[in-house]
C-alpha cells in the first residue's frame, strides 16, 4: 500500500459508474406502439435490475428478450442497448461494442425514432471509448449533437458521455464543462439518472482539480437526486468516490464513513469487483490511522471478494501488495514477503506495470527491515525501472526514495546523497507531496547519522515528525520519533528517552512488534552523558532557519514546525499555536506537551482576554509567555509557551529572526493559497481584452469562447486540430497553445505539409539513415526528433502524402517513429498540434484522408473565426500593428483617422489577419513621422472593395486625395483605356497632394 495506493484505486471509479438513461427508451412512443406490451415492461423490468447492480440478472433475462424481439426492429434495439450497457457494467468492453454496432451505420437505425437512434449512437461511442479508441467516440459524439438542437433535452445524454470520454483520456475541464452543460439539459426533463451523473461528473472534476470540499457537495448532490431510487451500484461508485475527496482532506474518518456506506450498497449488487475494491480502499484508509485489526479484515473481504470474481483479477495484486505491507509492519516478515511475491508475479503476469511497481517498492522495503539490503537495492532499481517506464511521477519519486534507503543500507553513502538531491527536484511544496517530503526528510536523518552529525540528523527527523503528525499517519511519526530519540541519545538522553517513549507507545497501540523492540532497546542502552552537548550556535541557527524555511507546503505544516522546532529546542513543557476562528473564539492549531481537552481549555481561556491587564494576569497564573505571530498579509496566530522562562534556545540563540522566517512563510501559505482559489476566476477575467502572446487580440464574443478553449486543455499533452480559413491565425493559435502548456520550456517546431515534395514528406517528418535512399548523404533527425520534449505544429495537415498517414497515425498511438533505414522503431515524446483550411470530413468521404487519422487528430478541435466573423476586433488589432510596425521602422506618432478604419471594417477580408496585418504593415513602411493615415493611403483594392457604382455610364473605381472620385466613361470605352484614365488621374493628384515631390508620390 503505497503512497499514491488510494488515488490509483480510484481511477477506474468512473468507468464504473454508468447512465443508464441510454439504455431506457421511450417505450411508450410512436415508433414503440406495436410492441407487444408485455415485452416492453420486461424491458423495464431488465433497467430496474441495471439500477440496482443486478446485472447478472438483466444480462440472463435480455437474451432470452433478444430472441422474443427479433422481429421488432424497434423493442430488439432497446434490447440491444442495454445489453450493451450490462455488458460495460460487467467491464466486457467488446463484447458490448460487438453488442450495438450493427447500429453504426444510419441506414440501420432507418426504421428507429430519432431519441432511440440517439441513444444508440451514444451507447455505441462509450463502446468505443472504453475499448480505447477515445478519438472515434468523441468524433461520433459531435456526429450525434450536430444533428440536435443545441438546447434540446436530448443533447444531455451526449453532453454526460462526452464528460466520460474527457475523463477516460484525463481531460477534466473540458469534462467539466461537459457535465455542466448535461445538467442544464437535464434540468428541463428531470431525469433523477442524468442529473445524478451530472453532478457525479462535476465531483470527480472538483477532486483533480483540487475542489475537494465542492467535490464532496456535488457528490452529496448526486446521491440526493437518486433519492430512494434502487440504484445500489451508483450510489456505492458515490459514496466511495467522496472517501476518496475526504482523504484528500485529511478527513480519514469521515473517508471511513462514506467508504463503508459505499461497500454496503455495493455488496447488495452483482459487482463483487467493486466491492473488493472498496474494501481495499477502507484499509488503506484504516491502516494509517492505526487501526490495524480492523484494516486487516477489510483486506481479507477484500481478496475473498477478488478471487471469487477471478483469481487472476487485475486488482488482486494490489490487495495482496496491501496485505504484504501490514504483514510487514506487524513484524511477520516471511509471511509479508510471500504475499509480496504473489503480488509481483501476478502483476508482472497481467502485465500491470503500475502495480508491478507498487508491489515491488513494499517488497522493497521488506528487504529493508530484514536488512538484506543487496536484494532490497535489486527491487528499488526493477522498481524505479518500470516506473519511468510507465511516466508516473509519483511512483519515481517512491522508487527513488527506497533506492536511496537502499544504498544507505549497502553502506553507498555518495549514491544514497546523490539520489536524495535528485528526488529534491522532483518533489514540490504542493501538500500532495507531503508523504514524499516526510520519507526524504527521514532518509536525510538516516544519512547524516552515518555522517555522525547528530544535530543534522536530529533537525531532518524533526520535520519528519511534523509531516506525519499533520498528515495522521501513526506508523510514520513514531518511525521518525524513534529516529529523534536515536539522534538526540549521543548528548541529550532526556529528550532522546521522551521521543523513544513517545514510538513505542504507538508502536504498542498499533501491535509493530520489530519496531517496539528496537525502541525499547534503545531507551535500554541510552547513555547518561551528564549535561547536553554545547551546539554551535551559527550553525544551530542555520538549521533551524532553514527548517522552518522549507515548511510552506501548507500553513499548518509550518506552524507545526514552529511548535516542534520550541518543543525541541527548549526546555519548554508545553507548546501551544492558537489562530482566530468564528464567533471570536481560538481555533487550536497544535499542542505539544497537553492532550487536546487541557489546549482546547487553553485557547477558550485565552480567548476571554480582553484587555492587557487581562492577559498580563493570565501569564502569571499559566507561568506562559504570550507570543503573536503577526504576518503582514496572513491570518495571524499566538504562540503560547509555559514556562515562560524556559523560552530560551541553545546558546542564547534569538527567537526573534525564526518568529520572522515564519511570519513570511505565513505570508507565502496565504499567498498560494488565494492564488489557487481564485484562480479559475482570475482566469476567467483575464481571458477578455488579453493577449496569449503579442499579436494574438481578441475581445469578440467568437475568439473570447476559442481562448477559453485554449486555457482548458494548457495543462495537458492531448493532441489538438485547428481549423480556420486561411490567414486567420491558427499557428499564432498552436503557438499560444503550446506557450501555456507544461512544455513551454520546450521547443516549438513548425511544419507546413504542403512545403515540401510529396516523395520527401516521409524522410523530413520521420528522418533517415545516410544511404536510405539517392540523396541521403548523411543522418537525419526529421522534424518529429528536431520537437523531442516540445510540440510539433503540422500546418495544412490535408495535405499530407495519403501513404505517409499511416506512419503518423502510428506515431500518435504508439509514440514512436521508424526513420527510413532504421531497423527498430524508436520512442520519442512530441506533442502534435495540427491545422488545416480544408474540410478534412469531406476529404475523408472522397478517401483523399485516412478516417483513423482523422479520428487520431480531432481529439480537441479548435475552430479559429475568420475575421469578417469578428469586425469588432478589427480597430485593436489595426492599433496593435501600427505600434508593432512603428516600433519596427522606427516611426513615431503615427495614426488613423477614423473613416480610414471605417473602410477597414466594411472589408470582406479574404486573407484575414494576415491580410490586414500587411496592409497596416505597407502603410507604415511607406509613412513618416506623424502621419495620419487615412482612406487615400490605403491599397487601392481596398477603396474599390466597397465602391458605389453611380448610374448610368459613369462608374466610380477609386477616391482620391480630398474625397474626390476618380470616375471613368464606360460607354465606347475599353477596359484597358479606363484603366489608363484611372492611373493618369491617381498620378495627378499624388502629385499634386506631395506639392510636385515625386519621390513620396511613388512612395504612396
Amino acid at each position: 500500500m503505497g503512497v499514491d495506493r488510494l488515488s490509483e484505486g480510484n481511477k477506474t471509479r468512473d468507468d464504473a459508474v454508468i447512465n443508464l438513461d441510454h439504455a431506457r427508451v421511450r417505450l411508450r412512443s410512436r415508433a414503440a406502439e406495436a410492441v407487444p406490451t408485455s415485452l416492453a415492461r420486461n424491458l423495464e423490468d431488465i433497467c430496474d435490475l441495471l439500477d440496482k447492480g443486478l446485472t447478472n440478472q438483466a444480462r440472463s433475462r435480455l437474451a432470452t428478450l433478444l430472441t422474443q424481439a427479433r422481429n421488432q426492429p424497434v423493442l430488439l434495439a432497446q434490447a440491444r442497448c442495454a445489453l450493451s450497457t450490462a455488458l460495460e457494467m460487467l467491464g466486457h468492453y467488446r463484447d458490448s461494442l460487438a453488442a450495438v454496432a450493427m447500429y453504426e451505420a444510419p441506414e440501420a437505425r432507418a426504421k428507429l425514432d430519432h431519441a432511440l437512434s440517439t441513444k444508440l449512437r451514444v451507447q455505441i461511442a462509450l463502446a468505443y471509448n472504453y475499448n480505447g479508441d477515445h478519438p472515434k467516440a468523441i468524433a461520433l459524439l459531435n456526429a450525434t449533437l450536430r444533428e440536435l438542437p443545441e438546447e434540446g433535452a436530448e443533447a444531455g445524454s451526449v453532453y454526460a458521455a462526452l464528460a466520460r470520454v474527457y475523463r477516460r483520456i484525463a481531460e477534466y475541464i473540458i469534462a467539466r464543462d461537459y457535465s455542466q452543460r448535461a445538467l442544464e439539459s437535464y434540468r428541463q426533463t428531470g431525469d433523477w439518472r442524468g442529473l445524478s451523473e451530472a453532478y457525479f461528473g462535476l465531483g470527480l472534476a472538483d477532486v483533480h482539480e483540487g475542489l475537494y470540499e465542492n467535490s464532496l457537495k456535488n457528490l452529496e448532490q448526486a446521491a440526493q437526486l437518486i433519492g430512494d431510487h434502487p440504484a445500489s451500484f451508483r450510489l456505492g461508485r458515490i459514496y466511495i468516490n467522496m472517501a476518496g475527496a475526504c482523504s484528500l482532506l485529511k478527513r480519514p474518518l469521515d473517508g471511513i464513513a462514506y467508504i463503508e456506506k459505499g461497500i454496503a450498497y455495493l455488496e447488495r449488487t452483482d459487482h463483487k469487483a467493486s466491492a473488493a475494491d472498496g474494501y481495499n480502499n477502507l484499509a488503506a484508509n484504516l491502516i494509517p490511522i492505526g487501526q490495524w485489526d480492523r484494516g486487516q479484515e477489510a483486506l481479507e473481504r477484500a481478496l475473498s471478494l477478488a478471487t471469487e470474481v477471478d483469481e487472476n483479477y487485475a486488482r488482486v495484486p494490489m490487495i495482496l501488495d496491501s496485505l504484504g505491507e501490514l504483514r510487514m509492519l506487524r513484524g511477520d516478515l516471511e509471511e509479508a514477503k510471500s504475499y509480496l511475491d504473489r503480488a509481483v508475479s501476478l502483476a508482472n503476469k497481467n502485465a500491470n506495470k503500475w502495480y508491478e511497481g507498487q508491489a515491488l517498492r513494499t517488497l522493497g522495503r521488506c528487504y529493508l527491515a530484514m536488512s538484506r539490503g543487496a536484494e532490497a537495492l535489486i527491487t528499488a532499481k526493477d522498481a524505479l525501472e518500470l516506473a519511468n517506464k510507465i511516466g508516473d511521477r509519483q511512483a519515481i519519486c517512491e522508487s527513488r526514495l527506497l533506492l536511496a534507503e537502499a544504498f544507505l543500507e549497502c553502506h553507498e553513502t555518495a549514491e544514497c546523497s546523490a539520489n536524495l538531491q535528485g528526488l529534491a527536484e522532483l518533489i514540490t511544496d504542493s501538500p500532495a507531496d507531503l508523504l514524499l517530503a516526510g520519507e526524504a526528510q527521514r532518509i536525510n536523518g538516516l544519512l547524516e547519522m552515518t555522517r555522525s552529525d547528530a544535530d543534522s540528523a536530529a533537525q531532518h527527523f524533526g520535520r519528519s515528525v511534523s509531516i506525519f503528525d499533520l498528515l495522521g499517519d501513526r506508523y510514520r511519526a513514531a518511525r521518525a520519533h524513534y529516529e529523534l530519540g536515536r539522534a538526540y541519545g549521543s548528548g541529550q538522553p532526556e529528550r532522546a528517552a521522551e521521543q523513544l517513549a513517545l514510538a513505542a507507545n504507538t508502536f504498542r497501540e498499533l501491535g509493530a512488534r520489530l519496531d517496539l523492540e528496537k525502541a525499547q532497546t534503545a531507551a535500554q542502552t541510552l547513555e547518561d552523558v551528564g549535561t547536553p552537548v554545547k551546539h554551535t550556535t551559527s550553525a544551530l541557527s542555520q538549521l533551524l532557519t532553514l527548517r522552518l524555511a522549507e515548511a510552506v507546503a501548507s500553513r499548518a505544516l509550518l506552524l507545526r514546525e514552529l511548535a516542534a522546532v520550541i518543543h525541541q529546542e527548549t526546555n519548554a513543557r508545553r507548546v501551544v499555536i492558537l489562530e482566530p476562528a468564528e464567533e471570536e473564539r481560538q481555533h487550536v492549531v497544535v499542542a505539544h506537551g497537553c492532550d487536546n481537552k487541557e489546549a482546547t481549555e487553553l485557547a477558550d481561556e485565552f480567548a476571554s482576554l480582553e484587555t492587557d491587564s487581562d492577559r498580563e494576569r493570565f501569564t502569571k497564573k499559566r507561568d506562559t509567555a504570550i507570543i503573536m505571530l503577526g504576518p503582514s498579509d496572513a491570518l495571524p496566530a499566538t504562540l503560547l509557551v509555559s514556562p515562560k522562562e524556559k523560552l530560551q534556545l541553545p546558546g542564547g540563540l534569538a527567537l526573534d529572526p525564526l518568529l520572522r522566517v515564519v511570519e513570511l512563510g505565513m505570508d507565502v501559505c496565504a499567498l498560494r493559497s488565494r492564488s489557487q482559489s481564485g484562480k479559475r476566476t482570475e482566469e476567467g477575467n483575464s481571458l477578455s481584452g488579453s493577449s496569449l502572446m503579442p499579436g494574438f487580440i481578441h475581445s469578440s464574443p467568437a475568439m473570447t469562447r476559442l481562448v477559453e478553449e485554449v486555457h482548458k486543455i494548457r495543462s495537458s499533452d492531448v493532441t489538438v486540430l485547428v481549423t480556420g480559413e486561411s490567414g486567420t491565425g491558427k499557428e499564432l493559435v498552436a503557438r499560444a497553445i503550446h506557450a501555456l502548456s507544461t512544455r513551454r520550456d520546450k521547443v516549438f517546431v513548425p511544419f507546413n505539409c504542403t512545403a515540401v515534395p510529396k516523395e520527401l514528406s516521409e524522410g523530413y517528418l520521420f528522418g533517415y539513415r545516410r544511404g536510405a535512399f539517392t540523396g541521403a548523404v548523411k543522418d537525419s533527425d526529421g522534424v518529429i526528433r528536431a520537437a523531442a520534449g516540445g510540440t510539433l505544429f503540422l500546418d495544412e495537415i490535408g495535405d499530407l502524402p495519403i501513404d505517409v498517414q499511416p506512419k503518423l497515425l502510428r506515431f500518435l498511438q504508439e509514440g514512436e517513429i521508424q526513420p527510413l533505414g532504421e531497423q527498430r522503431p524508436m520512442k520519442v515524446d512530441v506533442r502534435i498540434i495540427a491545422a488545416t483550411n480544408t474540410d478534412l470530413e469531406e476529404m475523408v468521404t472522397q478517401s483523399r484522408f485516412r478516417e483513423d487519422l482523422y479520428y487520431r487528430l480531432n481529439i480537441i478541435r479548435l475552430r479559429v473565426p475568420p475575421l469578417r466573423e469578428r469586425r469588432s476586433e478589427i480597430p485593436t488589432i489595426v492599433n496593435y500593428y501600427i505600434n508593432h510596425y512603428s516600433a519596427k521602422f522606427g516611426r513615431r506618432d503615427i495614426q488613423m483617422t477614423p473613416q480610414a478604419v471605417d473602410l477597414l471594417m466594411v472589408g470582406d477580408w479574404p486573407g484575414n489577419v494576415r491580410q490586414l496585418c500587411n496592409e497596416v504593415q505597407r502603410i507604415v513602411a511607406r509613412t513618416e513621422d506623424g502621419t495620419l493615415i487615412t482612406p487615400e493611403l490605403l491599397s487601392p483594392e481596398l477603396r474599390l472593395m466597397k465602391a458605389v457604382s453611380a448610374p448610368g455610364t459613369v462608374t466610380q473605381i477609386g477616391t482620391i486625395a480630398g474625397g474626390a472620385s476618380v470616375t471613368v466613361p464606360l460607354q465606347n470605352t475599353t477596359l484597358a483605356e479606363a484603366l489608363s484614365e484611372v492611373e493618369r488621374k491617381m498620378i495627378a493628384e499624388a502629385l499634386r497632394k506631395h506639392r510636385g515631390n515625386i519621390s513620396r508620390a511613388a512612395r504612396e
